[in-house]
């Protein structure tokens, strides 16, 4: 299975849903490395780098996430890893659009499954040039 580094970044302390979503990919095989709260993008990308993730997800229940998630894009493409970024928590279907956009390969609202966090998890990982902006 893949290795998957979770983390919230900013100053976001909301830490539940990532923790039971750490353990649901845990249970369906997955080595999960959390990162835990006030990461920066820069941070991230360095643990990521250093884990050998196969993907990194992060959860937002606030802040900034289409311009943290595109400074954590920024930074994992400047230090050369093309793992996919997915994105869960608070995403209004505006900004969800915003982070497609972005590159962002999957987007979890808040109250996904089990089963579709997982899925979409490996469907992310499918394939390479993940984190290429997306165009029309």
């Amino acid at each position: 299975m893949a290795r998957i580094v979770l983390a919230k970044v900013g100053t976001d302390a909301h830490d539940n849903g990532i923790t039971v979503v750490a353990h649901w990919l845990e249970e369906a095989g997955h080595e999960v490395v959390y990162a835990g709260l006030y990461n920066t993008p820069e941070s991230l990308a360095h643990i990521a780098g250093e884990e050998g993730a196969d993907a990194v997800g992060v959860s937002y229940l606030g802040g900034e996430p289409v311009y943290l998630s595109q400074r954590i894009l920024d930074v994992m493409r400047d230090s050369g890893l093309d793992i996919p970024l997915v994105v869960g928590g608070v995403i209004t279907p505006e900004v969800a659009a915003e982070l497609n956009d972005l590159g962002v390969r999957h987007i979890f609202t808040a109250g996904s499954t089990r089963a579709t966090i997982v899925d979409g998890l490996a469907r992310a990982m499918d394939g390479r040039g993940h984190n290429l902006p997306r165009t029309g």
